[in-house]
């Protein structure tokens, strides 16, 4: 179970009244910092997030700035919108941020729900067929997408996006194919790409302009190589997978936005950005309980509320309607046996 929140929703009511304030505030002491004379409020976005500071864009001019954070901001990630002022030197710092209209989280063992992107309304869920193709870890991203749409008014896009597509042996290997008409099925959209041939590239520009994006997924997928590809200007770093484990190596240490505008030819032409987040091996869901997990599977809705006991967990009960749409094939097999093992390993 996830560490709750150490702060009580009085606190965080506290704490958001004081951003308001700050952001109607033209000017705030800031000697601490010893910044010296400081501008006025500025618009900015946040690019990507160290420590105490920040990579802040002015969203005027799209100028960045490398900004100190004040204390009792609560969790400031790619995508925030803040005021922030700057100093002559042109280091600033971040004042209040503004109220989210979504954000991307993610269990911690150590705080809870961990916030990772904010203001995004499309995932992109990248895969590949190296390191080897895991549906069990991608049901888990489908899982906490799903949840989280079933609470807010305006739910997140998803798109499962398969990378390093030219593996065709490695695709025949792990009947890949095979597994992706499950989700087919479900009507979650599939791009599949190479960064080496190009295939797919000008898809995936399709359906990310105009989209606050990110790119989630396992280590080693290639979600920087996608972000290089894309964005042949910046120069992030790619790790080669461990031919020994076939597991990922970790590239990306820190969430980094990148507007979409920089990837097409026509200047000021197209907003929005994708985010590209730091892989993991892991996706734990232990923060949930079984109807909620449940509740993620969006085939499962259907039965819901149809099994014979109320406290139904749909693994071996009798008269469970989910177990019944399993047999009936109305429900995939694998789904149903990915469903069981995060219900009795939610933390792996």
């Amino acid at each position: 179970m996830a560490k709750r929140d150490k702060l009580t929703q009085r606190q965080k009511r506290q704490v958001a009244h004081k951003q308001r304030q700050r952001i109607q505030q033209q000017t705030a002491p800031l000697a601490e910092h010893q910044l010296g004379q400081l501008s006025e409020s500025l618009e900015g976005l946040v690019i990507s997030r160290f420590g105490e500071q920040a990579d802040i864009m002015n969203l005027c001019d799209q100028k960045v700035f490398r900004c100190y954070l004040r204390q009792n901001l609560g969790s400031i990630v790619s995508g925030d919108k803040v005021v922030f002022r700057l100093a002559e030197n042109e280091q600033g710092i971040v004042e209040a941020r503004h109220s989210r209209d979504s954000v991307f989280e993610r269990p911690s063992a150590h705080q809870g729900l961990k916030a990772v992107v904010a203001n995004i309304n499309q995932v992109f869920i990248v895969a590949a067929p190296l390191p080897d193709f895991s549906a069990a870890l991608l049901d888990r991203y489908l899982v906490a997408i799903e949840d989280a749409n079933n609470q807010c008014d305006i739910p997140l896009k998803i798109i499962i996006l398969l990378n390093k597509w030219d593996l065709q042996s490695e695709i025949i290997d792990q009947s890949i194919e095979e597994q992706l008409t499950i989700y087919r099925q479900l009507d979650y959209p599939i791009i599949k790409v190479s960064t080496k041939t190009g295939l797919g590239i000008d898809l995936l520009k399709q359906h990310a302009v105009h989209q606050q994006s990110i790119l989630v997924g396992q280590s080693g997928v290639g979600k920087s190589s996608i972000i290089n590809h894309l964005f042949p200007q910046q120069e992030s770093l790619v790790n080669q997978v461990s031919q020994n484990s076939r597991l990922g190596q970790h590239t990306t240490t820190t969430s980094q936005l990148f507007l979409v505008k920089e990837m097409t030819t026509t200047e000021n032409s197209v907003d929005g950005f994708i985010i590209d987040s730091p892989g993991i091996r892991e996706f734990g869901l232990w923060h949930m309980d079984s109807h909620k997990v449940a509740a993620g599977f969006k085939e499962f809705l259907p039965f819901i509320g149809a099994c014979k006991f109320r406290d139904c967990q749909h693994i071996n009960e009798p008269g469970c309607a989910i177990l019944q749409a399993v047999d009936t094939k109305q429900i995939a097999l694998q789904r149903w046996q990915n469903y069981c093992k995060i219900v009795s390993s939610p933390a792996s």
